[in-house]
């Protein structure tokens, strides 16, 4: 067991069930703002990093928790993993809930893999530089790499992929937000289904800056009709607070009991609930198939 974590509250997947192929760090870029830090083997060759019947053993096992996705995510990139198509391709015969793949959209310039990863649900690639500059400035990708390749990846996946695409851009300041509108006229060349924004919010491997809201709501006049995705404001209102911890010190609530009493989002609900659990003042547990927060008393 381990190769399933969590399930995460996500504000993009709701609670995401985290499937790891990898070893820790196995990426082809090694991205100046990842929040694992820095990456421990970079290399583009595809290979087997762990044992597919045992993750396959472990989404069976697992498939009756709740989750809104199933995603291929963790410690690197997932496309890296030759064991990826057949995983996915099980995982969906095995879970009632979307499958999601999250990847750096890379390898999307190989037919094997583009077939591989359109078996998912879903699929979040990023694109955060169109100039070759940039490129290597933001993502340090392995050798052999190249920006206009990846780019030509997402337009053929497009092609061939009928499912969700929610495409990220990762803005940093100084680096890449200077050719904002090249990275702008890329992403809607991919025909993406989302542009989702997004800055440095999480502790990054290099001391990079993010943009600030002010800056990245400007970002929106350049990329009409994206989403803006950073959670500058990691922090919970006292008013939502007080009433979350008296509604869950009454009795155990999931998100969407949250969610409709506080007449928040949904997205809102899994924010708040993750900074409380991060701060100890609330937990999780399942019971009969579905998962409740309810508050710690400390007295």
């Amino acid at each position: 067991m381990g190769y399933l974590f969590g399930p995460v509250l996500s504000r993009r997947l709701g609670l995401s069930m985290g499937v790891d192929l990898l070893k820790y760090k196995t990426c082809n870029l090694d991205c100046v703002y990842c929040e694992l830090g820095r990456t421990a083997c970079l290399t583009s060759c595809r290979d087997r990093f762990v044992p597919r019947q045992k993750v396959i053993r472990e989404i069976e096992l697992r498939r009756a928790e709740p989750f809104d996705h199933l995603t291929f995510a963790g410690s690197g990139e997932p496309t890296l993993s030759l064991d990826l198509g057949e995983i996915v391709s099980r995982a969906k015969e095995l879970v009632n809930s979307p499958v999601a793949v999250i990847t750096n959209s890379t390898l999307l310039s190989s037919p094997s893999v583009r077939k591989e990863v359109s078996a998912a649900d879903v699929v979040l690639p990023s694109l955060d530089a169109v100039s070759e500059k940039a490129f290597q400035s933001i993502n340090r990708p392995a050798s052999g790499l190249l920006a206009a390749d990846m780019i030509e990846g997402l337009k053929e996946f497009r092609k061939e992929y009928s499912g969700e695409i929610w495409l990220e851009v990762m803005l940093v300041k100084g680096i890449n937000d200077e050719e904002a509108e090249e990275i702008a006229r890329a992403a809607e060349s991919t025909e993406p289904d989302r542009i989702q924004l997004n800055t440095v919010v999480r502790t990054p491997a290099e001391p990079v800056e993010p943009l600030s809201e002010e800056e990245m709501r400007r970002m929106l006049e350049i990329f009409p009709g994206a989403e803006l995705i950073p959670d500058w404001d990691w922090c919970v209102p006292d008013r939502i607070r007080d009433r979350l911890m008296e509604l869950l010190m009454a009795r155990p609530g999931t998100l969407e009991e949250i969610s409709c009493h506080l007449k928040i989002d949904g997205s809102d609900a899994i924010k708040y609930c993750k900074i409380m659990e991060n701060d100890g003042l609330i937990s999780r547990r399942l019971h009969g198939g579905k998962l409740y927060f309810h508050a710690i008393d400390e007295s």
